[in-house]
């Protein structure tokens, strides 16, 4: 063999070498398989489930299905009523995710509708419903938490705590769910209590839960959201409806308050809790302080905005009561047929400092018939204030001052008994108006002006840009006195409305 060949030959068998390793390789690489990934797994329960399949077609137990779950898995709950033992019904400490309302079908798409397949949770007045602890994120959707009872469970300092659903650091988001018939007697947090935790509570009906702090709910530090929830005939010592305190930044919006109370702040307690109460309807809720919102204790800000305070009633603060707070906002609110027995059928402040802007403040009675009453040691700016159809608009006592800026008093059937009144000092300001304020149905609570209204353009830059609905402020020649700018809404036809 020549050289020439040689190295022909020697070239051709290494191409061969090369081709064969490569497809060894190949087919070694779709022989390989990879290890299993820790991907979400999905359970199904009914309340008679039984085995430890867990699957659609064949339903465990809700204990089984809990003891199986790991982080990111879901569990599908079919309606019926799911009891326990021991201290909870329910114990979480992972970041899963419970709905309910799954119809049961055993083969198909998973079919939700908790308004139909009714899933409840009970715990029998014997323990609590949903006990959650740890720096996890779990998730409840469309559940009845019912009957759960915290009493001998402790929970915080010393007091028994959540008998509904306890949540402790967790950042759990409850949504969609009814919180009914829980409580924590003598205890805190009857239907729910957060501790130390972002939690949010949306779109819920927190109904029928006693305790006596926070009847519906109470939330320690951090800052928890209650959003879109519907908080009805709930009751406590202080906060019947919800109770805030040592929070940094809790927001409470859209919400409905209706029939809760007994105690200091009917609807809603704050102490020591910055939090911003925006956008909500507070109404027919009864209170000692604060038939609405009662406010004590903290130098943290408050800020009140947007909210329809109707018909609330206590001793001093029908609407609302700030006592021993020295920067709390009210901006944009209706505040009227509220009633107190005492003093301050509206409003009622006492070692306490606030500004309130742009507020309708109308017919509240009782007691004194005070609108707005100024306590001892309280100082209080108001500007841009609808303030008419009292006994008395404003009442300040010896040593507190009032000043004011940019008033709608009233006249003929909107008059106040006398506008202003008491030993403390008031300052009226530069613009007082005395005129019909044109309500568009206060017959039923519509206490937005009309265009024929003396609030037109009569206020002040307050350094407010929208009212009560959103609207921009000004609209016209200049701001308007009150929550509501007037503003023209043009309703167009439909047909050309989807164009």
């Amino acid at each position: 063999m020549n050289e020439h060949t040689f190295a022909k030959t020697w070239w051709l068998l290494a191409i061969l070498a090369a081709t064969v390793l490569s497809l060894g390789l190949l087919l070694l690489t779709n022989l390989w398989v990879p290890p299993a990934s820790a991907d979400p797994g999905t359970l199904f329960v009914k309340p008679d489930g039984t085995g430890t399949e867990c699957s659609q077609a064949n339903p465990c137990a809700l204990q089984t299905a809990l003891a199986q779950a790991a982080d990111g898995d879901t569990i599908y709950l079919a309606g019926g009523t799911y009891t326990g033992t021991g201290a909870a019904v329910i114990t979480i400490t992972q970041s899963i995710t419970l709905y309910g309302g799954w119809d049961g079908v055993g083969s198909g798409p998973v079919v939700r509708d908790p308004d139909v397949y009714t899933t409840t949770i009970d715990g029998e007045n014997l323990r609590r419903v949903v006990y959650i602890s740890g720096t996890v994120s779990p998730v409840l959707d469309g559940l009845v938490i019912a009957n759960g009872n915290a009493a001998g469970l402790g929970g915080y300092i010393g007091s028994d705590a959540g008998g509904g659903i306890y949540v402790k650091e967790a950042e759990a988001l409850i949504n969609n769910c009814t919180i009914i018939s829980n409580t924590s007697p003598g205890g805190t947090g009857g239907g729910l209590f957060i501790w130390g935790s972002d939690a949010r509570v949306e779109n819920s009906l927190v109904m029928s839960n006693t305790a006596r702090w926070g009847g519906g709910a109470r939330a320690i530090s951090r800052s928890p959201v209650f959003r879109y929830n519907r908080f009805v005939s709930n009751t406590a010592d202080f906060g019947g409806g919800l109770y805030l305190m040592w929070t940094t930044g809790a927001l409470v919006e859209g919400n409905l308050f209706r029939g809760n109370g007994n105690g200091n702040g009917g609807a809603i307690y704050l102490s020591a809790a910055e939090t911003t109460i925006r956008g909500n309807r507070i109404e027919n809720n009864r209170g000692n302080d604060g038939g609405g919102i009662g406010i004590s204790s903290g130098s943290k800000p408050i800020y009140i905005s947007g909210n329809r305070l109707w018909g609330n009633t206590a001793s001093s603060g029908g609407g609302i009561s700030i006592e021993a707070n020295r920067s709390t906002q009210v901006v944009n609110n209706f505040i009227a047929h509220n009633e107190a027995t005492s003093t301050g059928a509206g409003v009622y402040l006492k070692n306490a400092a606030s500004t309130l802007i742009h507020n309708t403040v109308v017919q509240n009675s009782g007691g004194d018939g005070t609108g707005v009453f100024l306590d001892a040691g309280a100082e209080a700016v108001l500007t841009n204030t609808i303030l008419v159809s009292h006994t008395v608009g404003i009442s300040v006592t010896a040593g507190s001052t009032a000043t004011l800026e940019g008033t709608l008093w009233g006249s003929g059937a909107w008059a106040n008994g006398i506008d202003w009144g008491g030993d403390g000092t008031i300052f009226t300001g530069t613009v007082n108006v005395w005129g019909d304020p044109d309500f568009v149905d206060p017959a039923n609570d519509d206490y937005h002006i009309g265009p024929n209204s003396a609030a037109r353009d009569a206020g002040v830059d307050a350094g407010v840009t929208t009212d009560i609905d959103g609207d921009p402020r000004p609209i016209g020649t200049g701001y308007d006195i009150g929550a509501d700018e007037w503003v023209i809404h043009i309703h167009l036809p439909l047909v050309i409305r989807n164009q």
